[in-house]
């Protein structure tokens, strides 16, 4: 992550990483064996979190599956070692695990951060996707936005309400997404 001087930045190896930094907060996060610290985040960042997690479960307690604040989720393939820390991720049903270190989730979302760019996070968010993730949607309070990476759309900016085809009869109202910000 650009965002993070070098002096944040830990070089170990994996399983020094799951155990001593995988539960950590602030999150941390593992790509090849640089290890990063997720930046701290402000009021408007908390209250959109804190939103979208209660919307994310009344939906799961309805549709069944698993959610929560940051996990580490592990988005490694044959050729690398990668964990990664979205703000919030939903497993539906079908795909949660039992698993400690959770496979990539039906729907991550990244909300910005202060210290943190969108070019950053589109990055991100582009990254889960091509590594098993089915939408993510990127977040930004200040400007009352929500990018969309889902199937064909790639960055869009979503109006009016959140909802996908990965998670059928979830709807919220951005207008009262973003009212707790008033």
């Amino acid at each position: 992550m650009g965002s993070m001087t070098t002096a944040s930045r830990l070089l170990m190896t994996e399983e020094e990483f799951l155990e001593k930094y995988a539960d950590e907060l602030p999150s941390y996060e593992f790509v090849n064996g640089v290890v990063t610290r997720k930046p701290m985040t402000q009021r408007s960042h908390f209250q959109i979190t804190d939103e979208l997690l209660a919307a994310i479960r009344t939906y799961r307690l309805r549709a069944g599956g698993l959610s929560g604040p940051e996990p580490t989720v592990d988005f490694s393939d044959d050729a690398s070692r990668i964990y990664r820390v979205p703000d919030i991720g939903y497993w539906s049903a079908e795909r949660q695990s039992r698993l400690e270190v959770l496979p990539p989730p039906t729907l991550a979302i990244e909300v910005l951060s202060p210290g943190q760019t969108m070019a950053e996070l589109r990055e991100k968010c582009r990254f889960m996707r091509a590594s098993g993730t089915d939408v993510c949607w990127l977040i930004n309070p200040d400007t009352r936005r929500v990018e969309v990476f889902e199937a064909d759309r790639d960055g869009d900016v979503q109006t009016g309400v959140l909802e996908s085809a990965h998670l059928p009869g979830f709807r919220l109202e951005l207008a009262e997404l973003f009212s707790v910000l008033d």
